[in-house]
C-alpha cells in the first residue's frame, strides 16, 4: 500500500522587503531636515553689559550695517549689577565669535563733533560688532560705548600726564599743524590719583613726529582774552570745541623717535617758542614705504613784459622742486614767448624773483634746471633719493601742499616715442599739477616730473640723479 504525501518546498525569503522603503525614506528626510535646522540655528553667545539701554529680545546684531545675528533674551545679572544678553549669531557670521571681538549697544549721539545712531531714535536698538582675530570665544564683556576707530589702527601708544582732565575724552583728536595725527584712546586717574593719565594712539604714518622733545598741550575749548584793545576769542576747530583735543609741536633739531609707552607731560597751553618750531621731518605717507619723506614743491611763475605802445605783464604758473643744484621746473617756465621784452622775464618762486641768467640747463625734454636758486627755508631734495626709472611703475604725484598726493598706477601710463609716459586722460589732472614731483611707490625716490597742458598730461622721467 502506498500513499502520496506532498513534499515541502523550501524557499529563501528575500533579504529586503519593499515594506521598509517608506520608513527608510521618512528617516532620511527627517535626518536631512534635522541637519539643516541644526546648521541654521547659529552660534549662541553671552554678552554682559553694565546698562541695557532699552535693548530687548529680537533686536539685531550688525556689522558694517549688515544683520549678523539676533538677541535671544535680556535679563538682569544674578548680582543685579549688570545685564546679561543671550544672542545668536547667524551661521555665516560664526567667525565673529572670537577673542578680541567687541560688542556695544548703539544709541543716538548728537553733538557738534558727530552725529551717529539716529536710526535708533525711531527704530529698535541694536548691537554693534567689531570683529577680533583670536581663537573662538562665546562669552564677552560688552563696551559701554562705541570704541574709538583709531584704537584698532597700527601706531604708537603714548601716555600723557595732566593735572586735570579738561575737555578730553576718548575720541578727541591729536593734531599737528591742524592735521589729525592721532586720537585719545583713554582718560583715567593715575594709580596714585595724583594726576590724570591720557592714553594716545599716534597713527603709523606720523610716528616720526614723536621725539623726546615733543611738546603736547590741551587745545580744546575756548581761549578768551579781554584787554584794552578789545576781546579776542580763539578756537582751534569746531570739533575740538565740542570734543576737546590735543596739539603737539616738534623741536627744530629733534632727537631719535621714541618707542611705544613713552610718557610726556600735557601742558595747559603752549609756550610761544613752541609755535615757532618748523622742523623738517621725514613723515611717512600711507602710499609710500614707512619713513619715506614727501617733497615740498613750491608755486612758481614765469613773469614777463610785452607790448610796445602799452606794456603789460603776463605770467605762466607751475610748480618747482628745489634740488641741490637748483630749481627743477617745467621747461615752459623758463621760455618766455617771442614778444616778451628781452630783459623782463623772471622766475618768481618762494618770495624770490630770479633772473634767467645764466641759461637754465635742460636735463630732459620738457624739464629745466635753474641754477643758483637758494631758498633758506626749504631743504633741497637729496640726490640720493633720485633715480632713473627703467619702465612705467606705480607712482605718487606730489603737487601743491593744499592738495593731497595723487596715486598714479602703472596701468595709467602709455610709453611715448620720446621716452615720456602719457597719462590716462580720465585722471583728474589740471594746471595745478603742472610741475608736480613724481615719486616711485616702492621706494619713495623721485623718478620724474608731471607736465600738464590743456591737451594732455605726461610724466617726463629723470635721466638719472640730478645735481
Amino acid at each position: 500500500m502506498s500513499s502520496d504525501y506532498p513534499s515541502a518546498q523550501v524557499q529563501t525569503a528575500p533579504r529586503f522587503s519593499l515594506v521598509w522603503i517608506a520608513p527608510l525614506l521618512a528617516l532620511a528626510v527627517a535626518l536631512i531636515l534635522g541637519w539643516q535646522a541644526w546648521g541654521q540655528q547659529g552660534h549662541a553667545i553671552t554678552l554682559r553689559f553694565s546698562e541695557g539701554h532699552g535693548l530687548k529680545a529680537g533686536d539685531t546684531l550688525r556689522h558694517r550695517g549688515i544683520v549678523v545675528g539676533r538677541v535671544d533674551s535680556v535679563r538682569l545679572s544674578h548680582g543685579l549689577d549688570g545685564v546679561v544678553v543671550q544672542a545668536v549669531l547667524d551661521p555665516d557670521a560664526e567667525g565673529l565669535a572670537r577673542v578680541g571681538t567687541r560688542f556695544w549697544v548703539v544709541r543716538p549721539q548728537l553733538g557738534l563733533d558727530a552725529v551717529a545712531g539716529l536710526d535708533t531714535l525711531i527704530g529698535d536698538r541694536y548691537l554693534g560688532v567689531l570683529p577680533g582675530s583670536g581663537p573662538p570665544q562665546f562669552s564677552f564683556d560688552g563696551l559701554p560705548r562705541e570704541p574709538v576707530s583709531d584704537a584698532m589702527a597700527p601706531g604708537l601708544d603714548l601716555t600723557l600726564e595732566s593735572e586735570s582732565r579738561g575737555s578730553l575724552r576718548p575720541g578727541s583728536p591729536v593734531n599737528y599743524r591742524g592735521i589729525r595725527v592721532g586720537t585719545v584712546i583713554s582718560v583715567s586717574l593715575a594709580s596714585d590719583a595724583r594726576t590724570v593719565e591720557v592714553g594716545l594712539r599716534i597713527l603709523k604714518s606720523y610716528t616720526a613726529l614723536i621725539r623726546p622733545g615733543t611738546r603736547f598741550w590741551d587745545s580744546g575749548g575756548l581761549d578768551l582774552a579781554v584787554g584794552l584793545s578789545g576781546v579776542s576769542l580763539r578756537v582751534e576747530t569746531l570739533q575740538q570745541l565740542a570734543q576737546g583735543g590735543i596739539s603737539l609741536a616738534v623741536p627744530e633739531q629733534p632727537a631719535k623717535p621714541v618707542g611705544t609707552g613713552h610718557r610726556f607731560t600735557l601742558y595747559g597751553e603752549p609756550d610761544s617758542a613752541w609755535l615757532k618750531w618748523q622742523p623738517s621731518l621725514p613723515v611717512g605717507h600711507s602710499l609710500l614705504p614707512p619713513g619715506a619723506p614727501l617733497p615740498r614743491p613750491l608755486r612758481a611763475a614765469l613773469v614777463w613784459a610785452e607790448g610796445r605802445l602799452f606794456t603789460g605783464h603776463e605770467r605762466r604758473e607751475g610748480l618747482a622742486l628745489l634740488l641741490p643744484g637748483g630749481l627743477l621746473v617745467p621747461d615752459d617756465l623758463v621760455q618766455p614767448p617771442e614778444g616778451a621784452h628781452d630783459d623782463s622775464p623772471r622766475l618768481e618762486v618762494g618770495g624770490l624773483s630770479l633772473a634767467l641768467q645764466p641759461a637754465p640747463v635742460r636735463p630732459a625734454p620738457g624739464l629745466a634746471l635753474v641754477p643758483g636758486a637758494e631758498l633758506p627755508e626749504v631743504r633741497p631734495w637729496s640726490r640720493t633719493r633720485q633715480r632713473r626709472p627703467e619702465q612705467p611703475e606705480d607712482c605718487l604725484a606730489v603737487g601743491d601742499p593744499s592738495s593731497p598726493p595723487l596715486s598714479l598706477a602703472s596701468g595709467r601710463f602709455t610709453p611715448a616715442a620720446d621716452g615720456a609716459w602719457e597719462v590716462d586722460g580720465a585722471l583728474p589732472l589740471d594746471q595745478r599739477w603742472h610741475g608736480a614731483a613724481v615719486l616711485a611707490r616702492r621706494d619713495g625716490h623721485l623718478v620724474g616730473v608731471l607736465l600738464v597742458t590743456s591737451e594732455r598730461a605726461r610724466v617726463v622721467p629723470l635721466p638719472g640723479p640730478l645735481p
